[in-house]
């Protein structure tokens, strides 16, 4: 059996969200990635499918909460055991807002801080029913903050990029190969699918991946395709979450390089 990646994003569901009246005619598509902020590691966790209505007219206000961590890591996200506060606290801000005046999109954690992002119709309603909600934990340094946003930039800023997509759509086909039984520790052929504009692109990006040990399994000219030359390689590796990011970003950015696409890659289950 074979998993293979398009460039999809799994679809995480938020039951809490799905049952907040008002809120069920956007479309939800959650996820989250790693990255980094000012040189500064950040995680966040967005509604990914809200890219296609943005921005949405009648909600032009950001509002965040933010949320000062008590004992955050090293690098400033959060600790397993403070994680579940933390979730509560989320919850209970989901469960008092108007979802007919507010929309959450998503949080943000960095530099110990977790910031919660909603966009409004009415900044003012958002921020009292908030402060309400938060006295509860005054134990947690919390501010209540917003700004008009009409082009929802803020959004997009959060909005992960080409490579950040990539690497959500790595984890989330690796998350498939365990449902499968499969515990990702044994190294096992992997196949990669690349396009290119031109010939001399191909043979230029052969040239060099050759090089790192892939093996050609096939190339084809597709003249109906707007990127006609497609490249079949295939190389043995681990695929483990620590080792996925390293070739397929490599292949990723080196067809970039090439004005070519790289178009995902598959693998087999291997159970023990």
């Amino acid at each position: 059996m074979r998993i293979q990646l398009k460039l999809l994003i799994i679809f995480i569901t938020m039951g809490f969200l799905n049952n907040l009246f008002g809120q069920k005619k956007y479309p939800e598509e959650w996820n989250f990635y790693l990255t980094s902020i000012e040189d500064k590691p950040a995680s966040i966790y967005l509604n990914l499918a809200l890219q296609q209505l943005a921005p949405i007219k009648e909600k032009s206000n950001l509002c965040w909460v933010s949320l000062k961590l008590k004992s955050p890591t090293e690098n400033g996200l959060t600790t397993n055991e403070e994680s579940e506060i933390l979730f509560k606290i989320e919850d209970k801000i989901l469960e008092t807002i108007n979802p007919k005046n507010s929309l959450y999109i998503g949080r943000l954690t960095n530099n110990g801080y977790r910031d919660f992002y909603f966009y409004s119709k009415d900044s003012k309603v958002f921020k009292s029913e908030t402060e309400k909600t938060l006295k509860q934990y005054s134990n947690y340094e919390i501010s209540v903050f917003s700004k008009e946003d009409k082009n929802w930039d803020s959004y997009f800023e959060l909005y992960p990029n080409e490579m950040d997509l990539q690497s959500i759509s790595n984890r989330s086909v690796l998350e498939n190969l365990e449902k499968n039984g499969d515990n990702l520790t044994k190294p096992r052929e992997v196949f990669h699918w690349i396009y290119f504009k031109n010939e001399n692109d191909l043979k230029n990006y052969i040239q060099i991946v050759t090089k790192e040990n892939f093996e050609i399994v096939n190339n084809d000219l597709i003249k109906e395709n707007k990127l006609p030359y497609s490249l079949q390689i295939k190389r043995i590796d681990k695929v483990g979450y620590d080792d996925i990011d390293d070739y397929t970003l490599y292949l990723w950015r080196l067809a970039k390089e090439n004005n070519g696409d790289y178009d995902g890659w598959e693998t087999s289950v291997e159970r023990d």
